[in-house]
C-alpha cells in the first residue's frame, strides 16, 4: 500500500509534465495554425493585388500606341510596315503582348500581330476570332454612347478589358480606341479604329503576378485542388475560368519542424528530472508513511466503533417517535370515532325509542297507516344503524387486510338494486340512470361494489335534501368503464376535497348532517383493490360528482386480488 502510494504520487508528477508539456505543445500548434492561416491569407491577397495589376496594366500600356497622331495617321493610311515596327513589334517586345489586333472603322481586320510573328494577310486565330469580334464592336458601341453624351468621360481614356479564355489559355483582353493626341487631326464618333491587345495570364503574367508576391512554382489550373493556396480568376460575366495555384509557405509549421526535435529532447529531460524527484520524495515519504497508517488505523477503528453506536441510538430514537406518533394517531382516532359512534347511534337508537314510545301510548283506534308510518320510521333508523355498522366492519376489514372475492355477475343489475332500495327510503329522490354501456358480464367482488355505490348513492340523497335529481351515467371505451354519480346539493368547498377521502373526515358543509367519515374511505379502498380510481369534483351549493373509473381489461377476468 505504502509502494503503491507514493508510486501513485511519481506517476501523477510525471503526468503532470506530460500534460504541461502536451499543453504547451498544443498551445504552439495552434499558434502556428494561426500564423500560417495569416501568411496565407497574404500570399493570397498579394496574388490576388499582382492579378488586379496586370489586367489594370494592359489598357495603360495599349495608351502608347492608342493615344497618337502617327498611330492616327498611319493607320488611318494602312501603313502596315509602320503599323509592324510601332505597334506589333513595340507592345510585344516592350509590354510583353502576346497578340495585337487593329480593326478599321467598319470593324474589319486590318492589322494582325499573333504570338511574336505578323499575319499576312490579317487574320484572327481559329481560337480568339469570336472574342477578338466582340471586343471590338463592345468598344465601338461604348464609343457612339459615351460621344451621345456631353461632359462624360473623354474618349481616349475610354477602354473595354475583359478576362476570358481563348482556346484552354486564359487571357487579359484590352481594347482602345486609336485617337489623335492633338488637336489638329478630327474623327467623328463610331469612326475610329479600334486596337486590341491580348496577353496570356499563364504566360509572362503569372511571373510577373509570382515575382510580384515573391512566390515560387505560381501557376494557372483550371480546377480547383481543394487547398487553400489559390485565387480564383473570374471572366467578365461573374464566372470563374480558373485558379492561381502555388505551393504554399507555411512559417509555423516550418518552425515548429525546426524547434520540433530539441524541444522532444527536452521534454524527455524534464521527464527524468521529475521521476528522479519523485523517486527522491518516495523514499522519504516511507517513515511518514508507515506512522500515518497507523494513526489512521486507531482513528478510524474509534470512528466505527463511534459511527455504530451512533447508529444504533438514532435507529432506536427514530423507532420510538414512530411509535409516539403512531400512538398519538391511534388514540386521535379513536377519541374521534367514539365521539362519532356514541353521535350516530344515539340518534337512530332515539328515532326508535320515540317510535315505539308512540304506539304503546296510541293504545286506542290506530289505524294501519299509522302503524305503517311509524314502522317505516323505526325501520329507516334500523336500516341507518346496519349501514353505520357495516360501515364500521368494512372499514376494519380494510385496516386488517382482505381478499377481494370476484366472481361473474351483472354490475349494471347490481347498481340498479342500489338505487331501488334508496327510492324506497327516500321516496322524494328521483334517480335518472344511463347504464346502457355497461357489459352485461363482469367478474367483480358484489359485496364490496354494493357497499361502495350504496354509500356513494346514499350520501348523494343525504346531502342534496332540496335536490330531488340524482343523475347516475356510465361510459365505456376499450380500456377504461367510467361511473358516475352526481347530485345537485349542497356541495362542497375546494379545501375538503384533497381530504375528502381519509378516514373519519367530514367537510366543513357537512356540519348538522349525519354522518360517519368512514363511507367514502371504504369506497376508495374498494375500488383501487379492483385496479381503479375515484374521483370528486364539487362547488359550493352547486352539487357533488364522484367518479369511479374501472379497468376493463381486469373486470374481464376471472382473478383474486389481495389488499
Amino acid at each position: 500500500m505504502k509502494v503503491r502510494l507514493t508510486s501513485h504520487i511519481t506517476f501523477v508528477l510525471v503526468t503532470l509534465t506530460c500534460a504541461a508539456a502536451v499543453l504547451l505543445c498544443g498551445f504552439a500548434w495552434l499558434a502556428a495554425i494561426k500564423v500560417d492561416d495569416l501568411s496565407l491569407r497574404r500570399q493570397a491577397d498579394f496574388v490576388g493585388q499582382g492579378l488586379e495589376e496586370q489586367i489594370a496594366a494592359l489598357p495603360r500600356e495599349q495608351e502608347s500606341i492608342a493615344k497618337w497622331d502617327d498611330a492616327f495617321l498611319y493607320a488611318k493610311q494602312r501603313n502596315h510596315e509602320w503599323l509592324l515596327d510601332n505597334v506589333g513589334l513595340w507592345t510585344s517586345r516592350y509590354f510583353g503582348h502576346d497578340r495585337t489586333y487593329i480593326f478599321d472603322d467598319t470593324n474589319r481586320l486590318m492589322f494582325a500581330f499573333r504570338d511574336g510573328a505578323d499575319a499576312v494577310p490579317p487574320r484572327l486565330g481559329s481560337d480568339d476570332s469570336q472574342e477578338m469580334t466582340a471586343l471590338a464592336g463592345a468598344m465601338r458601341a461604348v464609343l457612339v454612347e459615351q460621344a451621345a453624351k456631353p461632359g462624360t468621360k473623354p474618349l481616349g481614356q475610354l477602354a473595354t478589358v475583359r478576362t476570358i479564355m481563348i482556346g484552354n489559355r486564359p487571357a487579359i483582353a484590352s481594347a482602345r480606341p486609336i485617337l489623335p493626341s492633338s488637336a489638329r487631326m478630327q474623327i467623328d464618333a463610331g469612326q475610329e479604329f479600334i486596337a486590341v491587345s491580348v496577353k496570356f495570364i499563364d504566360g509572362k503574367a503569372v511571373e510577373s503576378i509570382a515575382h510580384y508576391a515573391r512566390l515560387e512554382g505560381l501557376h494557372f489550373a483550371l480546377k480547383s485542388n481543394g487547398e487553400r493556396a489559390e485565387v480564383p480568376v473570374s471572366s467578365h460575366d461573374g464566372g470563374t475560368i480558373g485558379y492561381l495555384v502555388w505551393p504554399p509557405i507555411l512559417p509555423g509549421f516550418m518552425l515548429l519542424q525546426q524547434i520540433a526535435p530539441a524541444g522532444l529532447g527536452c521534454l524527455a529531460l524534464l521527464i527524468a528530472v521529475v521521476f528522479w524527484l519523485g523517486r527522491g520524495l518516495h523514499r522519504t515519504s516511507l517513515t511518514l508513511l508507515d506512522s500515518q497508517a497507523e494513526l489512521t488505523h486507531h482513528r478510524n477503528h474509534l470512528e466505527e466503533m463511534v459511527a455504530d453506536r451512533t447508529a444504533e441510538i438514532e435507529r432506536q430514537r427514530e423507532e420510538l417517535d414512530r411509535l409516539l406518533v403512531h400512538e398519538r394517531q391511534v388514540n386521535a382516532l379513536q377519541r374521534q370515532f367514539v365521539a362519532m359512534a356514541s353521535h350516530e347511534f344515539r340518534t337512530p337508537l332515539a328515532i326508535i325509542d320515540a317510535a315505539a314510545q308512540r304506539l304503546c301510548r296510541s293504545t286506542t283506534n290506530v289505524s294501519g297507516d299509522y302503524v305503517h308510518e311509524k314502522a317505516g320510521v323505526i325501520r329507516s333508523a334500523v336500516v341507518r344503524m346496519v349501514d353505520l355498522m357495516e360501515s364500521i366492519l368494512a372499514s376494519g376489514r380494510l385496516e386488517t387486510g382482505i381478499t377481494l372475492k370476484r366472481s361473474e355477475g351483472d354490475l349494471k343489475a347490481l347498481l340498479v338494486t342500489c338505487c331501488d332500495r334508496q327510492r324506497q327510503l327516500s321516496r322524494a329522490h328521483l334517480f335518472h340512470l344511463d347504464l346502457e354501456p355497461i357489459p352485461e358480464s363482469l367478474t367483480f367482488d358484489r359485496s364490496a361494489m354494493e357497499q361502495v355505490f350504496t354509500n356513494l348513492m346514499s350520501n348523494a340523497v343525504k346531502y342534496s335534501p332540496n335536490a330531488p335529481d340524482i343523475h347516475v351515467r356510465a361510459r365505456a371505451d376499450e380500456k377504461t368503464l367510467e361511473i358516475a354519480i352526481s347530485d345537485s346539493g349542497i356541495g362542497m368547498d375546494a379545501e375538503d376535497l384533497p381530504k375528502l377521502f381519509q378516514p373519519y373526515y367530514r367537510a366543513r358543509s357537512a356540519t348538522g348532517i349525519a354522518g360517519t367519515g368512514i363511507g367514502l374511505n371504504v369506497v376508495k379502498q374498494v375500488i383501487e383493490l379492483h385496479g381503479g380510481t375515484v374521483e370528486v369534483t364539487s362547488a359550493l351549493g352547486k352539487g357533488t360528482t364522484f367518479t369511479i373509473r374501472l379497468p376493463i381489461g381486469s373486470l374481464l377476468s376471472d382473478q383474486h386480488v389481495a389488499s
